[in-house]
């Protein structure tokens, strides 16, 4: 096994149909990025082999997941047991872990007007250049959800995470970031 690589950070957003991932290697430099769409009985062990899989190939040294207050029942109760599942697959590995609130990834898109998930969308696509061509159209209300949110959904957490790493470094002030 490869050893961590503290640069690479990983994001995984599980949705309505499957789970989304991006690796950055740093905040404007995605390395790998993606939507799995598991199907069957056993959504939750495809994904979590898949991640893992991703995992190994990579070796993140941050995992990076939404925090997931007040779950209950029904998808959202198998989207908390994928994120524990995959908070046991970055302990075993050494990795880190980072959870996130709808609410800090919002305060870090704060500098938008207002910070819609579309308006965030939008945001990244201008950060990051290669995502511009898989910004889904406007969704109209009697539409489903485009699967491509989820994967600017774990955009948006790891440039959240950076974001509150840079705040938390004294040096960052001084460098300019």
């Amino acid at each position: 096994m490869r050893s961590a690589r503290n640069d690479l950070v990983m994001s995984v957003f599980p949705y309505a149909r499957g789970v989304a991932y991006v690796v950055f290697e740093d905040p404007n430099s995605p390395v790998d990025w993606g939507i799995c769409d598991p199907h069957g009985d056993r959504k939750k062990h495809q994904a979590i082999r898949i991640i893992a899989a991703l995992v190994d190939r990579y070796s993140p040294g941050a995992l990076v997941l939404r925090d997931r207050v007040g779950i209950r029942r029904g998808r959202n109760r198998r989207h908390a047991a994928l994120v524990e599942a995959l908070e046991t697959l970055a302990r075993q590995k050494g990795i880190s872990i980072a959870r996130l609130s709808r609410e800090q990834v919002r305060q870090s898109f704060s500098s938008l007007e207002l910070p819609t998930r579309y308006a965030i969308v939008q945001a990244i696509a201008k950060k990051v250049p290669i995502f511009e061509t898989y910004v889904p159209p406007v969704r109209k209300i009697w539409k489903a959800e485009d699967r491509r949110m989820g994967m600017f959904d774990a955009a948006a957490l790891a440039l959240t995470f950076y974001r509150m790493q840079n705040a938390n470094d004294p040096m960052s002030a001084v460098a300019g970031s």
